[in-house]
């Protein structure tokens, strides 16, 4: 019984926002308040407790509306600049093939922004350009959310991994767990983008992508490979993310994809516009060179001390200030700044009943219930089913850091219990994590609520769950192979 009360907050959030079609703040304050109630009644949580961790909840939100606010602002400061006007210009001077742009912005780009941040900035930076270089918001919705399904376990210079596994480290070495975690990614890499075009697009959108497609994922794929079993989870990200930039862009100068007018970008021609490149490409510019050099410049303690999501909400916020100056419309800062947050309203309330909610769930132990009861029944098929409960973490908390840091020891001994390398149960269900982050509400409601979308939580969900399910047999499948075939010694 208590295990379909575990379940109750889920199925409220999935059949209000994806079947019901409601409106997504509405369903999430229905779901905190009957999740609240379960949590006292049912699971024996303190009222003043439930409270209390409601109220944490609502602060983590609060930070990533922040981050979500910059990413708004300068949305909207790219448009009245024209600044994405000239943008929209250069890259179709490189391709006007939207397949090809959606790979190299939303997974490669994408792949190296998580690096630097984590914490799902990508979609939030991201999917506002993908919208200004004329996709539809559902598709660079869908389609950040599922590139970001392959590397947030290094996310952040690592610290999902890192952080989120440092309970298990005196047992198991990191070294090993970064290493095995770099083979589920790199497999990631190796398909991510395949998919990406196949769920968006269709099968058929693959016809005269295939060298591109190889040239991409074989190098990101390597690259990820490599950086993980030899140098660490830090850089993991970043170098593969600059690896899939460069190679992309190599293929595209030396070898170049075939236009196919079904996929011609219209919106990516000539625009008018009063800006330089150099000025367009500014904001992100800044972005791409602030980002990890904030993250490497400061302890972790210090960029944790307001929340994890404030220091690349403060980044991008001061971005946009600097280029509002260097784009000669420093006049429209606060009005873009205003617009944004006005846009937000609810958003910010969805995020932060949703952020209450994943707290409630955890700290009544509803999360464990549902991971408990998915592990006794595994058997032989742990490794399998530990993606599962990875991906259900993400779902839940919003993040593969919250998984890791949920799962990590009840996989390292539920392992040791079944006699399975501990090392593939533990990474298995962190690469499931990173997946998790394709459907999260959460995320969900953040990359929305980036792009102006309202009421389109649902219609976002059924693209990305297509996705998810693709990766996650994958993975499932990868792991079963790993734990019994290739690497059932390892780490010993």
């Amino acid at each position: 019984m208590s295990l379909l009360l575990a379940i109750i907050p889920i199925l409220i959030v999935l059949v209000g926002i994806v079947i019901l079609k409601k409106p997504a703040w509405i369903v999430a304050l229905i779901g905190v308040a009957i999740t609240f109630l379960l949590a006292v009644t049912a699971f024996s949580g303190k009222p003043a407790a439930m409270l209390e961790t409601s109220r944490s909840g609502v602060i983590a939100a609060l930070q990533v509306a922040f981050l979500v606010w910059g990413a708004f602002s300068l949305l909207e400061l790219m448009q009245v600049s024209s600044g994405m006007n000239r943008i929209k210009t250069t890259v179709s001077s490189l391709t006007r093939d939207r397949r090809v742009q959606i790979v190299l912005i939303a997974f490669c780009l994408g792949v190296f922004i998580e690096g630097a941040t984590g914490n799902g900035a990508p979609a939030a930076i991201l999917a506002p350009f993908l919208l200004g270089l004329g996709f539809q918001p559902l598709v660079a919705a869908a389609a950040c959310l599922i590139c970001n399904g392959v590397p947030p376990c290094f996310g952040g210079a690592g610290v999902p991994t890192i952080a989120g596994m440092s309970a298990i480290t005196g047992t198991v070495p990191l070294e090993d767990i970064v290493a095995m975690t770099g083979r589920f990614l790199a497999a990631g890499c190796l398909v991510v983008p395949i998919v990406l075009l196949i769920v968006l697009y269709g099968a058929k959108s693959l016809k005269g992508m295939w060298g591109y497609l190889a040239t991409v994922c074989i190098g990101m794929s390597i690259a990820m490979l490599l950086v993980s079993n030899f140098i660490g989870a830090e850089l993991s990200d970043l170098i593969s993310g600059v690896v899939g930039v460069i190679v992309s862009v190599a293929y595209l100068k030396l070898v170049g994809v075939k236009e196919n007018a079904a996929y011609i970008n219209d919106s990516s021609t000539e625009f008018e516009t009063n800006q330089s490149n150099f000025k367009a490409f500014l904001p992100y510019l800044l972005l791409l060179i602030l980002l990890p050099a904030v993250r490497f410049s400061f302890p972790l303690s210090a960029l944790t001390k307001y929340g994890y999501a404030t220091w690349i909400g403060a980044v991008i916020h001061i971005v946009v200030l600097i280029s509002s100056f260097c784009m000669g419309c420093a006049d429209k800062f606060l009005l873009c700044e205003k617009n944004a947050i006005l846009k937000l309203i609810k958003p910010i309330i969805t995020l932060c009943s949703l952020y209450a909610l994943a707290n409630l769930m955890n700290s009544s132990g509803m999360i464990s219930q549902i991971a408990q009861f998915l592990a006794d029944l595994a058997g032989k098929f742990y490794p399998a089913v530990s993606v599962l409960i990875g991906a259900i973490g993400a779902f839940i908390t919003g993040s593969c850091l919250g998984s890791n840091k949920l799962f990590c020891m009840l996989h390292l001994e539920a392992a040791a219990t079944l006699g399975i390398n501990q090392i593939v149960a533990v990474t298995s269900s962190s690469a499931g994590g990173s997946l998790g982050n394709m459907i999260c509400p959460n995320n969900i409601i953040a990359v929305n609520a980036t792009l102006g979308l309202k009421n389109a939580e649902g219609e976002v969900f059924k693209r990305t769950i297509k996705a998810f399910i693709i990766m996650t047999v994958v993975y499932c499948v990868l792991s079963m192979v790993y734990a019994y075939l290739l690497f059932p010694a390892f780490g010993t």
